[in-house]
């Protein structure tokens, strides 16, 4: 058996206490470690990819269904904002308007039980005050006498017209249109 050699490339009649031999050295000792950090490194990210790969394909089907769920609720969610709009619209028209609530109590007050009204008709003007065209039945002339008296003593009518009293001979009853202005207050815009 022939003996075997050994190969170096590392030169051998240098100093070995020479800063390039010392160099060398220490680049194929440490060197080869990090190669072999390097590649491990490498080999860990080209298998970490496989799960990488199947996390993506995992989200991208999730989020392929959020899509198509908002896709779905696009008609719900314009609808919804349209409704909220318009509510939006009858609220602020409704406040602007005044309240009407607190002259028909005051009207109904006085309103004797005889007294059936027929048409209520109801005139708001900005900066004026409420007025109301009313047509009324009743078959009691007292009756009538009182709803006029009750109209002119209450507080909050500033004006009462009488437009028209008929007394319908076939029915035996009383007709009457009337216009009352109400006073102007606090609850009238």
């Amino acid at each position: 058996m022939p003996a075997s050699k050994e190969i170096s490339l590392l030169p051998q009649d240098e100093n070995p206490n020479s800063v390039g031999a010392r160099l060398l050295h220490w680049l194929t000792t440490v060197g080869r470690y990090v190669m072999v950090f390097t590649e491990l490194i490498v080999i860990s990210a080209f298998i970490s990819r496989f799960w990488l790969d199947r996390k993506n394909a995992d989200l991208s089907a999730v989020l392929r269904q959020q899509k198509a769920i908002l896709e779905t609720t696009k008609d719900f969610e314009q609808q919804y904002a349209l409704l909220g709009q318009k509510l939006d619209l009858v609220q602020k028209s409704y406040a602007s308007q005044p309240t009407f609530a607190y002259y028909l109590k005051s009207l109904a007050k006085s309103t004797p039980p005889q007294i059936s009204y027929q048409n209520i008709s109801i005139n708001p003007e900005p900066d004026q005050p409420l007025s109301l065209s009313a047509s009324l039945s009743s078959f009691s002339e007292n009756a009538v006498v009182e709803f006029i008296s009750n109209l002119i003593k209450n507080p909050d009518i500033n004006k009462v017209n009488v437009k028209n009293i008929e007394k319908k001979t076939k029915s035996n009853t009383y007709s009457l249109n009337l216009l009352i202005v109400f006073q102007k207050t606090n609850d009238q815009n």
